[in-house]
């Protein structure tokens, strides 16, 4: 069925309804980045495929908004049907709250689905709403009704993160909440992040593909521990484990049960990652702090273990990126090879590492124009065949039991032209910059991020999207709340954290490049202006020197690229045979 007669179907619902106007969100009753596949709804009803949406349906617009990293696929996705792309924090294109405002006269149905809202989207439809004397009805999940072969949330079991890899137990971290908790004078909260319910409680399973995750939610006052989880999930280890970690689970449904019997208390909420359906049952003395979820913050500070582990798992990776690269290097007919066949050649070589579970996202192997889309990913049936010209961009990572990672190489396959060349090495300056930085304690990604755009920026070029993301720990490879990006505020960067540092160049129609190396924030001097903070790369694998043009790297430039590659030599040569290790001598060579 195509979009159109999707969308014709939703409206003759919308009517069935009396609704006006109907939102269609991008998102689970979790508010996770990369969503189960029965809450994958705008890719069923629009065909775009990004993570990032939203759709606002009225009787005669069809309107979808991304943002910069998916301008050019969505355009791809959605050509052919009466959806129309509007571009987030773009001049020219109002955000829904403005087109709301704009296509719905007073008196007019407006309905959002509460399960999949969070409670601070809710209030600004709610705002919205008010001021333009808009009906606004939250009880309609119109898709499910449409949808029919919608897929069922997975069952299957939890396991328990050893702690040889966590370094914490559940029992010390539910402590450390609750130590946190009393700070910000809340009894109690509810947390509906998985990656933070798993973290807290050191459990993981399978739940979303490439995010070692488990559907459940989490309560925590300071005299008890539950955990809102379907039963089929729970193994005799998992029951021992919750025993052993003073954690008593109750059915995953029964969170709203739990959070209407809340009285006379202060709840710790994020509205951000928590649905307007937890909200509407709280009860009227329950008083609700709104902040991040306090295990975002306990989660993003490694410890010791995590660090070790983490490491490691980026040895790992460094070894099976290099093996991959060596291989398309010396592919004796790489035209028999397209964007698709390497991703599955590079799955190969991280399956033979310890440890290893699971790609950490879908692998963007992008070839020539396809990696001026950002996200691109190549279908089994549409690959682009490959060429000895050219880059290929490959980014990709791994869950690990001891880690997860994240690296982007742009690859070489023959001959470059000088902007090609140029726009390498730009990308390769801006990255190296960042890297090098020194900051004092305090600051934000927000104020780091011009420091890694400058060398484009004299070129008057720039990439939509932010320079660097948390990543977790045998989680999700985005995590907060730390990031480097354009956007004002944000948490500052502190000791333990990890992060990206990914400059690019996207061009359409021509090409895309990226650097992409993982970095972990440590200390560096300290003196009477205050503790000054620094960066350690974490990921090991070659930068094509092929792609470099060296009239535009200073000897600054020069040293770090040399520095860096003989740490690269060091620390994988050991695990490759003879001729790789040879290879990567050479490819690893002084500037």
């Amino acid at each position: 069925m195509d979009a159109n007669k999707k969308l014709g179907m939703l409206r003759n619902l919308m009517a069935e309804y009396r609704l006006d106007a109907y939102v269609v969100s991008n998102a689970d009753p979790h508010f996770s980045e990369y969503l189960p596949e029965r809450y994958r709804q705008i890719r069923w009803l629009t065909n775009f495929s990004g993570s990032n949406a939203l759709v606002l349906v009225t009787n005669d617009q069809a309107l979808l908004w991304t943002d910069g990293r998916y301008f050019v696929q969505a355009e791809k996705e959605i050509a052919g049907s009466e959806f129309k792309m509007m571009k987030m924090a773009t001049p020219g294109y109002p955000n829904i709250y403005q087109m709301i405002g704009k296509l719905l006269p007073e008196g007019r149905r407006l309905g959002v689905d509460r399960a999949i809202l969070s409670q601070a989207d809710y209030e600004k439809y709610e705002e919205i709403s008010n001021k333009n004397g808009i009906d606004l009805v939250d009880d309609h999940d119109l898709i499910s009704e449409i949808w029919t072969d919608r897929p069922e949330i997975t069952k299957n079991p939890a396991y328990v993160h050893d702690l040889k890899f966590a370094g914490k137990s559940a029992q010390e971290k539910i402590q450390e909440l609750r130590d946190l908790l009393k700070e910000a004078g809340a009894q109690g909260t509810i947390i509906s992040s998985l990656v933070d319910v798993a973290w807290l409680y050191n459990i993981r399973g399978t739940d979303i593909a490439n995010n070692p995750v488990v559907t459940a939610y989490a309560y925590v006052d300071q005299t008890s521990a539950n955990i809102f989880i379907d039963e089929e999930k729970l193994s005799l280890e998992i029951l021992d484990h919750f025993k052993e970690n003073g954690v008593d689970y109750l059915k995953y449904s029964e969170v709203f049960a739990k959070a209407n019997n809340l009285r006379n208390m202060t709840l710790l909420l994020d509205k951000k990652t928590s649905a307007r359906s937890i909200f509407k049952v709280l009860d009227d003395s329950v008083k609700v702090i709104d902040s991040i979820d306090l295990t975002t913050k306990l989660k993003a500070i490694k410890n010791d273990l995590e660090i070790k582990n983490q490491k490691h798992a980026y040895i790992k990776d460094g070894v099976a990126l290099t093996k991959f690269i060596y291989w398309l290097k010396h592919h004796e007919n790489i035209e028999t090879e397209d964007e698709y066949t390497v991703g599955e050649k590079l799955e190969e070589f991280r399956k033979a590492q310890e440890y290893y579970v699971e790609p950490s996202f879908d692998t963007i192997a992008a070839y020539k124009e396809n990696a001026a889309m950002m996200h691109y990913k190549a279908s089994q049936a549409g690959a682009k065949k490959l060429a000895r010209e050219g880059f290929l961009l490959v980014d990709s990572g791994g869950q690990y039991y001891d880690g997860t990672t994240d690296t982007t190489r742009t690859i070489a396959l023959g001959d470059l032209s000088d902007e090609e060349k140029k726009d390498f090495t730009l990308t390769l300056k801006g990255h190296m910059d960042l890297m090098n930085t020194v900051f004092l304690q305090g600051t934000t990604g927000f104020a780091l991020d011009a420091i890694c755009r400058r060398p484009l920026w004299l070129n008057r070029s720039d990439y939509k999207s932010g320079t660097g993301h948390g990543v977790g720990f045998f989680l999700g490879v985005h995590e907060g709340p730390q990031s480097i990006s354009p956007r004002p505020g944000g948490a500052a960067l502190e000791t333990s954290m990890v992060v990206t540092i990914e400059p690019g160049v996207y061009k359409e129609g021509k090409h895309g490049i990226r650097t992409e190396n993982v970095a972990i924030v440590v200390e560096d001097e300290k003196n009477l202006d205050g503790q000054f903070l620094s960066f350690e790369c974490m990921s090991f694998v070659p930068i094509d020197i092929d792609a470099i043009d060296p009239s535009l790297l200073n000897d600054q430039d020069k040293k770090y690229i040399n520095d860096y590659h003989k740490a690269v030599y060091e620390k994988i040569s050991d695990y490759l045979t003879r001729e790789e290790a040879a290879w990567l001598k050479e490819v690893t060579r002084a500037i």
